[in-house]
């Protein structure tokens, strides 16, 4: 039998799985219509050198508005069931895993110098993990987002732009026309991705609560946690956003001849 402390240990791991990972898919559902948006606006640089498509969005309340206008409601929550399967394989292992490899580097729980370079390791090595587990599911999210029922409608798809029903739809084709290794093309930009946006995230999350917590003004609480969240949210977006873009491109670009970049 395993020692108490082992089972402890073990228990608390998967703890931190499940919640994470079920908090981030239920968060999903409304951050899913900014990820649609997103992405449209990510692919449609790309998209502006075929006459078909041209620039569509002027910007984010232009795509707001005439996505659900041109396409129905529901489009505005296209690739949610891929997003959310994603969101809790992704945030699941990456907050899950985070507390144990704080553990394991040592993490003394102050703002120095060195532990916050064991708090940025940590967050980059478990959303590594996280992004590897996720990517099928982050692919298939985009491929989703980035078709337009107009320009399937009028037969004017444009490369990047994939004929999927749904997720398990999605899996299934690429797995058809690619193999298994298909469902994990474009890894080499989620990767960094997930590594940059989990490291600069979780670490700039704990230093800012540490310093908000030492000013005195504010106790371990709701207003605490949601004031560090502000401040790493907005870290995050602009740290990662570059590796988004392209991370987007790579998992909705065609392959063979038609393919668009050799890597990130």
């Amino acid at each position: 039998l395993e020692p108490a402390p082992v089972r402890s240990t073990q228990r608390k791991l998967m703890t931190d799985i499940v919640t994470g990972g079920s908090a981030a898919s239920l968060a999903c559902i409304f951050s899913n219509p900014f990820e649609v948006v997103k992405t449209r606006l990510q692919l449609q640089g790309e998209m502006g050198s075929s006459s078909a498509q041209g620039r569509v969005y002027k910007g984010l309340m232009d795509a707001f508005v005439k996505i659900p206008r041109e396409e129905g409601i529901l489009a505005i929550q296209k690739g949610l069931a891929p997003g959310m399967v994603y969101q809790f394989f992704m945030n699941g292992a990456r907050l899950g895993i985070y507390p144990t490899l704080k553990r394991l580097l040592k993490d003394d729980g102050t703002h120095s110098p060195m532990n916050v370079l064991r708090q940025i390791g940590a967050g980059a090595t478990s959303g590594a993990i996280g992004a590897v587990i996720g990517s099928p599911f982050f692919m298939v999210k985009c491929r989703l987002q980035a078709m337009s029922k107009i320009a399937k409608n009028s037969g004017n798809l444009h490369a990047n732009q994939h004929d999927y029903k749904g997720m398990i739809d999605g899996l299934w084709k690429v797995y058809k026309e690619e193999g298994a290794s298909g469902w994990f093309r474009g890894i080499d930009g989620a990767v960094p991705r997930v590594m940059v946006g989990s490291a600069s995230q979780l670490a700039t999350y704990e230093t800012v609560k540490q310093r908000i917590l030492a000013t005195g003004y504010l106790h371990d609480g709701v207003l605490c946690h949601f004031s560090s969240s502000m401040v790493s949210g907005i870290v995050v977006t602009t740290i990662m956003n570059p590796f988004d873009v392209v991370s987007t491109r790579l998992y909705t670009q065609p392959q063979g001849e038609r393919r668009i970049y050799s890597g990130p």
